[in-house]
């Protein structure tokens, strides 16, 4: 469906461009859109790849493990139904990615926890209760440092890139706070699933 969406869009703007007479200037646009998009996405792929080393470094250490058992009654709370360790690992890591700000490192521990627990509840059409909540908290998780957004707005000439900081850590407080509420109201209407 996004695909026709897309194209209708496209093809919108280049039959608006020949009406106004303006198709060299949508051209240009759309070649030099393509190469800032190639070079955001290279930029993106550095943060990405410093984070995932990371990630896998202190996961190899044993860092992972001793702060899986730190959070435990945490986890416990917010998920009390799940016992796999590695499941618990991988929401975690995707967790501290998005506590630091890595939202796009996250995805990869996202879909790995999101692939365990849908083997937990049996490939169901339906989601789990912690599947729910893990979606949740992902899509609303504090970021200590949004890397990103101060990536973004550096490279757009902000004077204070940084500023954005404060405002994330009260918005996505906020949010967690919200969805974890929420989620659980309903947990308690289908303690079951």
């Amino acid at each position: 469906m996004m695909n026709y969406i897309w194209g209708f869009m496209l093809l919108l703007g280049i039959f608006f461009a020949v009406l106004n007479g303006s198709a060299s200037e949508f051209t240009d646009g759309l070649m030099s859109s393509c190469t800032e998009a190639v070079e955001f996405i290279l930029t993106l792929a550095g943060i990405m790849a410093v984070w995932s080393g990371l990630m896998r470094i202190a996961e190899e250490s044993g860092l992972i493990e001793k702060i899986s058992h730190t959070v435990r009654p945490l986890m416990k709370y917010l998920f009390p139904h799940e016992k796999n360790d590695r499941t618990i690992a991988m929401m975690i890591m995707s967790f501290m990615a998005n506590i630091f700000g890595a939202g796009n490192s996250a995805t990869i521990f996202s879909l790995r926890a999101m692939e365990l627990l849908d083997a937990e509840n049996g490939h169901s059409r339906y989601a789990s209760n912690a599947m729910c909540m893990f979606i949740s908290l992902t899509m609303s998780m504090i970021q200590l440092v949004p890397v990103t957004v101060i990536k973004i707005r550096s490279d757009l000439g902000s004077a204070s890139p940084e500023d954005i900081i404060i405002p994330s850590i009260i918005a996505g407080f906020v949010s967690m706070i919200v969805s974890v509420w929420i989620c659980k109201l309903f947990e308690r209407k289908n303690p079951d699933v």
